[in-house]
């Protein structure tokens, strides 16, 4: 687990695909992380932050 979300202030979860890692709130939502300026995955996220619930689901983001 990653630290507390900052809206909710109860845990996140941290998630990686080994160049990307990202700590997703699943109460309100809320995500973090690094990109490794790897902007096209930034702007994929951003533009639909469910993608995140399905790479989760294809473990190609596992918990680290």
């Amino acid at each position: 687990m990653a630290d507390a979300c900052p809206e909710c202030k109860i845990n996140t979860y941290e998630y990686t695909d080994g160049e990307h890692t990202l700590s997703i709130c699943f109460k309100c939502g809320r995500y973090t992380g690094t990109s490794n300026n790897d902007q096209d995955f930034v702007n994929m996220i951003n533009q639909e932050p469910m993608i995140l619930m399905k790479m989760i689901k294809d473990k190609r983001l596992t918990p680290t």
